[in-house]
């Protein structure tokens, strides 16, 4: 039956909690810990960190918790105001469909390391046409872009490799040319093909639900009409090549067993095979869905028992946080209320607390939230954290709420890992919880926008983890691109909460 009940009238309340399973901070895996140069445990304690003692060398005895960087935050309302979110989107639009090309460039900053960020990255581009088809609300120009995109796309893709690769798996290419960078770069970059079919394929999927036909006239002409078409080339390339070795997605590392590019490739595959079964192509789906379920059956391994790891020789990397976002399909793999991403977002936590001062002093300063950076033993531009992953954790924090929101009850272990990750208070109804986890997120919008009010919320890549500065290059797509996404799962989320329970 159903319970009607707007969620601030929820009456229905989660058990007590045993007390094993109470919030267990200082149960980390030690690669996550970072020292708090303490010597002597009741110092060390004192000052609310972990007094672990190790026999093995060179690991901190006393060790950051995570609790030094409260996530607790009682919101008054939404972290931008809705001019705020319009000069965003002001910032974001201009970076995209460069002069009616197509491209989207990752960053126009050419006084950041001589124009280095002055290309079309097929990553980046890619996120940024999903964030754009998501949040933007025009409609038409929504249309117009993904046409020019997918123009661009398809002829940057029809043209000897100058670089010795399959030309799917270039990194980036000049604009306005469409000629690939033949600087040195890590290459071959298998996410490209992963995310490009990806946001396309949703979008088309949208153009079904609004039955737009000239637009899926478009759909069955350019995007799935044949075998050199976006979707079907990409995804035909994906399936013969989703094992093989590739740069991960920072560009430094190479490895076959990225949890990024394996869980972009499940979602490009299965949306795929949606969108060809929409179009009377079933043994394409077929064949798809046959892939994705090989990639499927690896993602386990990515569990240490603690942490959903980015491959074996990096494991602690945050770029799983953006694909737990960027490829969750709602079919509970890798969802928000799940110990694998639960455990994650803890483990992280601490690490960045302890690692990045501004963290700590923005916390002392009752700034709240947290920020994420890359991984460990990040040395670009010093190591700082990053906005555009600060936002999406912000968005799985969103996303966290509006699935708690519509459920009745929580089961007794993921709540105890929901105060692991995110120091909910115990023993919430899930309407007070949902609350709860909406003032988490908006907690780390809050720390965002702190750090870029003073200039106009124009976003950079990275903020210096020292001071919060900005560092890096200045008006980042992708930062944009996730804040947008944040945003608008926010939305989704506050939604959620005025629905009704199914029981």
């Amino acid at each position: 039956f159903l319970l009607v009940a707007h969620l601030a009238e929820a009456v229905m309340r989660i058990a007590l909690l045993p007390l094993a399973a109470c919030a267990d901070v200082c149960t980390l895996p030690d690669e996550a810990r970072v020292d708090c140069q303490i010597g002597d445990q009741g110092g060390c304690e004192a000052a609310g960190c972990c007094w672990s003692p190790t026999n093995t060398d060179g690991l901190p005895w006393c060790f950051y918790s995570g609790q030094q960087c409260s996530l607790k935050y009682t919101s008054s309302g939404a972290p931008f105001r809705s001019s705020e979110m319009e000069k965003i989107r002001g910032y974001f639009r201009a970076n995209i469909d460069i002069n009616g090309t197509g491209a989207i460039i990752a960053s126009p900053d050419a006084s950041w390391n001589e124009g280095a960020y002055l290309f079309h990255w097929e990553r980046d581009g890619s996120l940024t046409m999903q964030a754009m088809g998501r949040t933007d609300p025009d409609k038409a120009y929504v249309k117009t872009t993904f046409q020019n995109y997918v123009k661009w796309v398809t002829k940057v893709q029809n043209q000897k490799d100058p670089n010795g690769i399959d030309i799917l798996a270039e990194p980036k290419y000049t604009i306005p040319s469409g000629v690939p960078f033949t600087g040195g770069w890590c290459r071959p970059q298998k996410d490209g093909p992963a995310l490009r079919s990806l946001a396309v394929a949703r979008y088309a999927l949208g153009l079904f639900d609004e039955n737009d036909l000239e637009g899926l006239d478009w759909v069955k002409t350019e995007v799935f009409g044949g075998p050199e078409t976006l979707v079907q080339k990409d995804l035909a390339w994906l399936m013969q090549h989703w094992q093989d070795n590739t740069c991960d997605l920072w560009e430094d590392h190479q490895a076959t067993d990225f949890f990024w590019g394996r869980f972009a490739s499940r979602a490009a595959l299965t949306v795929g095979a949606t969108l060809a079964e929409k179009l009377g192509e079933s043994s394409l789906a077929a064949q798809y869905k046959q892939v994705a379920d090989q990639v499927t059956a690896t993602l386990s391994g990515h569990w240490t028992g603690q942490y959903v790891m980015e491959t074996a020789d990096r494991p602690l990397d945050s770029a799983v946080i953006d694909g737990f976002n960027v490829g969750y399909l709602e079919d509970g793999v890798f969802g928000p209320l799940t110990k694998e991403v639960l455990g994650t977002v803890k483990v992280l936590s601490a690490f960045f607390c302890g690692q990045y001062p501004i963290n700590r002093a923005d916390t002392a300063a009752n700034i709240p939230g947290i920020m994420y950076g890359r991984y460990k033993g990040d040395v670009y531009v010093g190591g700082n954290p990053w906005i555009l992953l600060t936002a999406s954790l912000a968005q799985l924090v969103y996303r966290t709420a509006a699935e708690v929101a519509q459920q009745s009850s929580v089961d007794a272990e993921i709540y105890g890992l929901l105060v692991d990750a995110y120091q909910v208070d115990e023993n919430l109804s899930t309407a007070k919880l949902a609350e709860q986890l909406m003032g988490t997120g908006d907690g780390i919008l809050m720390r965002i926008r702190h750090h870029i009010e003073g200039v106009d919320f124009h976003m950079w890549e990275q903020l210096y983890k020292g001071n919060g500065t900005h560092a890096s290059a200045g008006d980042l797509t992708w930062s944009y691109a996730n804040v947008l996404s944040a945003m608008q799962f926010r939305e989704k989320a506050q939604q959620a909460m005025t629905r009704e329970v199914v029981v």
